[in-house]
C-alpha cells in the first residue's frame, strides 16, 4: 500500500509545511511506503491530483496536507468514488473542527491509516459562472467580503504569524460591519420563495463552523444531506453591534433578526454583482445568474 501525499506547504502561513516537516522523519522511521507531490503556486492542486490518479492503485490511499482551501481545491476535481484523507495545516481549520480531526500531523496520520471510513455530504453548487463542490460554506455579501478582506490584508499575516489567525476575521469583521452596504436577492428552497430587500450576511452551511470557529449554524452537520442558510438583513450599526457576543457564542439564530432555513437544496439570485466565499475562495456571483446548491456523499478516511 502506498500513501500518495498532496501536501500545499504553503497553507496556513507555512502550516502545511511545518506538518510536513513533522511527519515526512516519521513516515520514513516506521518504513511506510508513501510519495509526495507538494504544490509550487496556488491552483496546482487539480494537475497534481491528475498526476496520483493515474498511477495510484485500488488499495493507495490519498492523503491532502493543507487548509480548507488547498481541501477543497482538490474535493472540486475528486470523483466521488474515490475516498480521501486529510491532515489539516491552515489557519481556519474549520472542516477538520466540524470532524473533530486532529491538527497533530502524526495523530491526523495515524486516524487516516485506521482505514475507518465515513460518509459525508459536501454542498455542489451550479450556475452559469461557478461550478464545483464546497466543504464548508458558501457566503454572499458580509462574510464573502470579510473572507476577502481578511485574506488580501496585512492582518491575516501578521496574526498568522504569532498563531492568532482566527482573530483576524473577526477584526475584519468589525470593519466591514460598518462600510457594507445591502444587497437584494430571491432565494427559492421547494416550492416557497423568499424576496430579501436589504441582504447583508448570507451563509450556506453544511457544518457549524464558520471563520476559525465563529458557530454560524451550531445544528448543521455533515453527516446529512440538510443545508443551513443563515441570513441577517442590514439594520443600524448599533443593532447590528449588540448582535455580535451572540455570534460569537453561538445563540444569535434564537434572535428574530436571524433568517434560519434548512434544507436539502436551495436557488438564489441576486439583483446586484456581489464578492461570494467558497471554503474561503473569493468569486464572484453575477445579478441574475442562477446559483442552486444542493449535496452529493462523499468517503472519508479518519
Amino acid at each position: 500500500m502506498t500513501y500518495y501525499l498532496l501536501a500545499n506547504p504553503n497553507s496556513g502561513a507555512g502550516n502545511g509545511g511545518r506538518a510536513l516537516e513533522i511527519l515526512l522523519p516519521y513516515l520514513k522511521t516506521n518504513h511506510y511506503n508513501y510519495r509526495l507531490y507538494t504544490t509550487k503556486k496556488g491552483g496546482e492542486e487539480a494537475s497534481l491530483l491528475q498526476q496520483i490518479l493515474a498511477v495510484k492503485k485500488e488499495e493507495d490511499q490519498l492523503v491532502v496536507i493543507g487548509g480548507d482551501g488547498t481541501l477543497s481545491l482538490v474535493i472540486d476535481k475528486l470523483p466521488a468514488r474515490e475516498a480521501f484523507s486529510y491532515i489539516p495545516s491552515g489557519s481556519g481549520n474549520d472542516f477538520a473542527r466540524s470532524l473533530k480531526l486532529s491538527l497533530d500531523p502524526i495523530e491526523a496520520f495515524e486516524a487516516a491509516k485506521s482505514q475507518r471510513k465515513h460518509e459525508i455530504f459536501i454542498m455542489r453548487y451550479r450556475s452559469q459562472g461557478l461550478t464545483g463542490y464546497a466543504l464548508n460554506n458558501i457566503g454572499i455579501g458580509l462574510d464573502a467580503t470579510i473572507v476577502k478582506v481578511a485574506n488580501e490584508g496585512r492582518l491575516k499575516r501578521l496574526l498568522n504569524y504569532l498563531k492568532l489567525g482566527s482573530l483576524s476575521y473577526i477584526l475584519t469583521a468589525l470593519h466591514v460591519l460598518v462600510t457594507k452596504k445591502s444587497f437584494g436577492a430571491v432565494i427559492t428552497q421547494e416550492s416557497q420563495t423568499l424576496e430579501l430587500g436589504k441582504a447583508f450576511l448570507m451563509t450556506f452551511t453544511k457544518h457549524p463552523y464558520f471563520g476559525g470557529g465563529v458557530k454560524i449554524s451550531p445544528q448543521a452537520s455533515n453527516s446529512n444531506a440538510d443545508i443551513h442558510l443563515v441570513e441577517y438583513d442590514k439594520h443600524n450599526i448599533f443593532r447590528t453591534f449588540s448582535l455580535i457576543p451572540s455570534v460569537l457564542k453561538g445563540t444569535h439564530l434564537k434572535h428574530p433578526l436571524f433568517l434560519h432555513r434548512i434544507n436539502k437544496k436551495f436557488a438564489v439570485e441576486l439583483t446586484e454583482n456581489q464578492p461570494v466565499q467558497i471554503d474561503g475562495e473569493i468569486h464572484q456571483l453575477a445579478a441574475a445568474d442562477r446559483l442552486t446548491i444542493d449535496t452529493e456523499k462523499r468517503m472519508i478516511i479518519y
